[in-house]
């Protein structure tokens, strides 16, 4: 997608080649730069000794040759001084696996900053990605700095503040459940946990030698919960009292869970929930003390059609939506959405559309995280998007990068 005019840099950002008259090349990195790669990282994010990036993210940095190469850098006289990570993901929605890239790691060393490094490495990175078959994009950051690369503020995934006073007055039994922290060593244990990962209409496929290290990002600690015989029941990754993730057998044991690690904590607790954890969000809604909605990041579709028909199916099966048809149009893209008794449809439209949206306005129009009208004027003909968005996009922080 061309960059909208109304969105490109300065020119302070735009030159192509340096004051000395050296050419930018944006190479991909190998196993051997994984040393200098983190330095050059934790300098330009100033992370203080013992923080560091394989720390934050053990999943994604490793000095091996799958993960390196996800990483874009250039390098000046010789050593990197800006890179950018591009980390693949396949994200399971419903029966469609999306390849999704999580973008992370933008960086440069103060002393090159302004010079042009990094849209030097983001327009390599959003050809390659365009290239290779990605469907979308996610990455954090300030809002503004990556619209100039055709990313939009949106998704949407709820917040839940649940207090030891909640569940004292929730008359629910106080829950016999024993927690243990998780290690790869626990085999079958892991594998339990991850079959309830897998058991979500929306995750990122992990393997199971990866599991645990996708739940130890951003500094979170991953834990078993055990019934009274010992049995995996459920798992969480939480940070400081806040639950980033958690799947269990049910939603009524997930609730116990809750329940039992505020008793064990003997404090309130926050809950992130995702917008597919359909059951636990209505639960949790009835119990908490507050809820908020936010967004999931900075996001950029690249394949509308599979994009929208994976999230509408999850939506209609996980919520049930109204029946209908939209002709909407994204840019140049026209797509004809149908709800039915029988599922979900999403072809290639002719003919005027009903509702006509720019590649911004659409992301906040059918990902939220407000209503649809909210991001856009919604015409009387597209009403039917009312019941249908926002769509299910959300992002667990065990996948960010």
């Amino acid at each position: 997608m061309p960059i909208p005019k109304s969105r490109v840099p300065s020119s302070r950002l735009s030159p192509r080649q340096l004051p000395e008259g050296r050419t930018m090349q944006v190479e991909r990195l190998k196993t051997g730069d994984f040393e200098e790669a983190m330095e050059t990282m934790a300098t330009a994010f100033e992370f203080k000794s013992p923080r560091d990036f394989p720390m934050l993210l053990p999943q994604i940095y490793q000095p091996t040759e799958e993960l390196m190469k996800a990483i874009y850098a250039i390098r000046l006289d010789g050593r990197i001084v800006s890179a950018v990570g591009v980390h693949p993901r396949d994200w399971q929605v419903g029966d469609s696996t999306l390849k999704l890239a999580g973008i992370g790691g933008v960086c440069t060393l103060h002393d090159h900053r302004g010079k042009g490094l990094m849209k030097a490495i983001m327009e390599r990175c959003l050809t390659d990605m365009k290239a290779e078959g990605f469907h979308l994009s996610w990455l954090g950051g300030q809002r503004q700095r990556y619209q100039y690369y055709g990313y939009e503020r949106c998704g949407n995934v709820y917040d839940f503040d649940l207090r030891v006073a909640n569940l004292r007055h929730s008359r629910r039994a106080t829950p016999d459940i024993r927690f243990e922290p998780m290690g790869g060593h626990y085999v079958d244990r892991v594998a339990t946990a991850r079959a309830f990962h897998e058991a979500k209409p929306i995750h990122v496929r992990r393997s199971q030698e990866d599991f645990v290290l996708y739940l130890l990002s951003g500094y979170c600690e991953p834990w078993f919960a055990l019934d009274s015989d010992e049995n995996v029941i459920g798992y969480f990754a939480q940070v400081d009292g806040g639950v980033r993730e958690i799947s269990s057998q049910n939603v009524e044991v997930t609730l116990d869970i809750l329940h039992a690690w505020a008793n064990y904590l003997e404090q309130d607790i926050h809950v992130v929930v995702q917008p597919d954890d359909v059951s636990l969000a209505r639960s949790l809604g009835q119990l908490a003390e507050r809820v908020s909605v936010n967004a999931t990041g900075n996001w950029q579709v690249f394949d509308w059609q599979a994009t929208l028909r994976a999230l509408l199916e999850v939506r209609r099966d996980t919520q049930g939506i109204s029946e209908g048809k939209l002709r909407i149009q994204i840019d140049e893209t026209r797509l004809d959405l149908e709800v039915c008794a029988s599922g979900v449809n999403c072809l290639v439209g002719e003919g005027p559309p009903d509702l006509q949206l720019t590649h911004f306005d659409a992301h906040r129009v059918l990902f939220g995280p407000t209503r649809p009208g909210d991001g856009a004027p919604i015409p009387e003909s597209a009403r039917i998007l009312e019941s249908w968005a926002p769509l299910p996009l959300g992002f667990m922080r065990g996948d960010s990068v």
